[in-house]
């Protein structure tokens, strides 16, 4: 029987770092039980998943979610003032 392996990492990340951050990095992987190149993966990848959080998903308790999506599913109403709003023109857009 023979052992399916994983996919091969291809794509690279190089990092310029000062000597004192490289003992660190290097001394929290050992510390860790992990080569140096898979603590910054981690670590890295686990505070990526924390920024973007509030950007991908969002947690509300129980009432307050039956409340958002009551919300959500209300029939909508003619907002004129919003329209206008939006119809000026922007320095975001060539007009």
């Amino acid at each position: 029987m023979t052992l399916a392996r994983p996919p091969r990492k291809e794509d690279r990340l190089e990092l310029r770092l000062r000597p004192a951050e490289r003992r660190l990095l290097d001394e929290a992987a050992q510390a860790s039980a992990m080569s140096t190149s898979a603590f910054v993966l981690s670590h890295a990848t686990a505070a990526a998943q924390s920024v973007l959080a509030d950007r991908t998903h969002f947690v509300l308790p129980d009432d307050r979610w039956d409340a958002f999506v009551q919300l959500l599913e209300r029939d909508e109403r003619p907002q004129p003032e919003l329209a206008a709003f939006l119809a000026r023109p922007t320095i975001f857009r060539d007009e």
